[in-house]
């Protein structure tokens, strides 16, 4: 008996997943464990494992495709069960109960209810599939295409897929250079018209690259994208975050309190440290050392370490710190577990190696929840002070900024100081400013006097 291929609820905050690659092909064996395919979550790109041991006889959606959570979206038959008929068994059945003379649909993602000889409704496995004559499923799985690609083209009996549409679909695909899965979903993320995009080289697969370069030039982009704008699609990562931060300014009392602090010592102790350490040995950035000292402020003020549901305030004994990564796919924000109870060392590797994996959408979604507190630091980017957005039910985030060399007034002279802008956004709800203002004024004089960090 045939095993469907599920699309996994692997996110909490979307019904929606984006399929990003098969790693199996129609007609191909596999194993219950191995990885079947890959799809993008709004935090990161997972992978999904076989159900069953058989041969993979069916692809209902490709990659790019944005599928929801608990579709059928392939079918795995037996090892002993005929291949032709694990293509056909299904779809079969449909066509036989399929209402006489309904109209063909073009809608790619339109779900089509069909009911049982006596009216009863079908089973979910057999509803959400391609028609396609048994010709015409075993010309496409020889060709190693999958009839998702069809979808919409039949011109058999009630768009019926039949062995001619697959071959005119081959013929179309000859004179076509191949198409990478990041390019096809950014063009369809952009408008961009494929049929119009070329190679930068002859012969080889149309390229992110090219797709950039088709849309700077503007000979792919629709008749809108030509004129005084362009319409992009938010992907599913944007479109979480965008729900989140609205969310964030709906439920929350936001206030950002601001303020600089002379960081000139802290340059220097990091600077000795650096020198002292060899080439190869992990080498802490300012946001380590901002990590260890707010761990240390925040076992003081545990107030802004904290969960708030809009009626129960939640302190938390360990410091899980959120750090603020921007990706291609959006804003993540990955933890470092325990954050309280580790050293600078240790923090700089952890947080080295969840930002790098953050960055390829290898993080795991346990790797980016959970936090109770968040650092966000726009320092590299030339930003003094910021409004940081809150994460809710997190009560606070802190956000750094540049360090600058300013002439200041020290010990009664005139002297050049490193100073840093600090930001602190808190959920006024349940912190006050004079509680926020201390927190923050602790925070600065342990970055002002860091050797009492230690103490």
């Amino acid at each position: 008996m045939s095993v469907n291929v599920l699309v996994p609820p692997l996110s909490q905050t979307m019904d929606t997943l984006v399929i990003v690659e098969w790693l199996k092909k129609i007609g191909d064996p596999v194993t219950k464990g191995e990885t079947l395919f890959t799809v993008e979550t709004d935090k990161a790109t997972l992978e999904v494992e076989s159900p069953a041991t058989g041969i993979l006889s069916s692809v209902l959606a490709g990659a790019g495709d944005e599928v929801k959570v608990r579709s059928i979206i392939g079918i795995i038959a037996e090892p002993g069960e005929a291949f032709e008929e694990a293509l056909t068994s299904v779809d079969n059945s449909l066509n036989e109960n399929y209402p006489p003379g309904a109209p063909p649909s073009t809608d790619r993602q339109q779900t089509i209810n069909v009911a049982g000889p006596k009216g009863e409704p079908l089973p979910p496995e057999r509803i959400n599939r391609l028609f396609a004559s048994p010709r015409a499923r075993q010309l496409a799985q020889l060709k190693g295409i999958p009839l998702v690609e069809l979808r919409g083209s039949g011109t058999g009996p009630r768009q019926l897929i039949v062995e001619r549409d697959v071959n005119a679909y081959i013929e179309r695909q000859k004179s076509r250079p191949r198409v990478t899965p990041v390019a096809r979903r950014m063009a369809e993320m952009t408008g961009v018209d494929l049929s119009k995009v070329a190679p930068a080289k002859p012969g080889t697969a149309i390229t992110k690259a090219d797709v950039e370069t088709s849309l700077h030039e503007g000979s792919g982009a629709p008749a809108s994208a030509q004129s005084s704008f362009q319409a992009i699609r938010l992907t599913p990562t944007r479109k979480t975050i965008a729900r989140r931060m609205h969310e964030s300014h709906q439920i929350t009392a936001p206030v950002t309190y601001m303020r600089e602090v002379d960081a000139t010592r802290l340059v220097k102790l990091r600077e000795r440290i650096l020198e002292k350490l060899s080439e190869d040995a992990i080498r802490p950035t300012y946001t380590d050392f901002l990590v260890y000292i707010t761990c240390r402020v925040l076992s003081k003020h545990p107030a802004l370490n904290a969960y708030f549901d809009g009626e129960t305030v939640e302190l938390h004994d360990a410091v899980h710190m959120a750090l603020a990564v921007d990706t291609a796919r959006g804003l993540m924000a990955p933890v470092i577990r325990d954050a309280d109870s580790k050293g600078v060392e240790e923090l700089a590797r952890i947080r080295g190696d969840l930002i790098d994996r953050t960055l390829k959408g290898t993080v795991t979604p346990n790797e980016l929840a959970g936090g109770t507190f968040t650092i966000t630091n726009l320092g590299a980017l030339g930003i003094d002070h910021f409004t940081p957005i809150l994460n809710p039910p997190q009560v606070a985030i802190l956000g750094i900024g540049r360090i600058r060399e300013i002439p200041a007034v020290h010990k009664g002279k005139i002297r050049i100081r490193s100073v840093m802008g600090l930001s602190l956004t808190c959920d006024h709800r349940v912190i006050d400013g004079a509680p926020a203002a201390r927190f923050l004024l602790d925070i600065c004089n342990l970055i002002e006097s860091p050797d009492l960090v230690w103490l």
